[in-house]
């Protein structure tokens, strides 16, 4: 969602991603792309399969799934949603009923850009799991995050073909990244995902 949000505003610069530690045990995505009105925020989070996406192939997303994973690790996380000079915040939750909720906790006026912070905390057992696949995920990205104010994933080098204009055993090399699990190996990449 981060690395789309940079996209529709055509915004090449990264997005922040932080990854826990023992002193900050906690994930989050900030982007500095189009940001979310408030009517938005409550669409896109408490609806399955609600999407902004489905107009463009440029997108990785467009499921509606995306806003609502961090629900596969927590029941609770939070979204700062800034746009048009306003940041509202909310409380993502599983309701009684098991049905995503949302609700505004509060807003203000700001000169912050536009943008969208999704933050949850992390037991410390899984700290390494969140590091691990943050970087095999987005180093396929288009646009890469920077990682707790300073590292920066690779990025893979690989060569797209038609699979429909190129036989399969063509020899094609499909990416290769040194000291990579990805090295020499075919992937299928679909939206900026392997």
């Amino acid at each position: 969602n981060a690395q789309d949000s940079h996209v529709e505003a055509k915004n090449p610069n990264p997005y922040m991603v932080h990854v826990p530690t023992y002193t900050e045990p906690t994930f989050s995505v900030q982007d500095f792309g189009v940001g979310l009105s408030h009517e938005k925020v409550m669409a896109l989070y408490s609806t399955y399969f609600e999407s902004t996406k489905t107009e463009s192939n440029d997108f990785v997303g467009a499921l509606g799934l995306g806003s609502k994973s961090p629900f596969s690790y927590t029941d609770n996380f939070v979204v700062i949603a800034t746009k048009d000079g306003e940041t509202n915040t909310y409380s993502a939750f599983i309701n009684d009923s098991g049905v995503p909720s949302i609700v505004r906790l509060g807003s203000e006026k700001t000169n912050l850009p536009n943008g969208v912070t999704v933050q949850m905390a992390v037991q410390s057992k899984d700290f390494d799991t969140f590091k691990r696949e943050l970087f095999d995920v987005v180093r396929w990205y288009d646009i890469l995050p920077e990682v707790n104010g300073q590292v920066k994933p690779s990025k893979v080098t690989y060569k797209a073909f038609n699979p429909f204009t190129v036989p399969f055993d063509s020899g094609v090399e499909s990416a290769s990244v040194t000291g990579s699990s990805y090295n020499r190996i075919s992937a299928v990449l679909m939206g900026g995902i392997a």
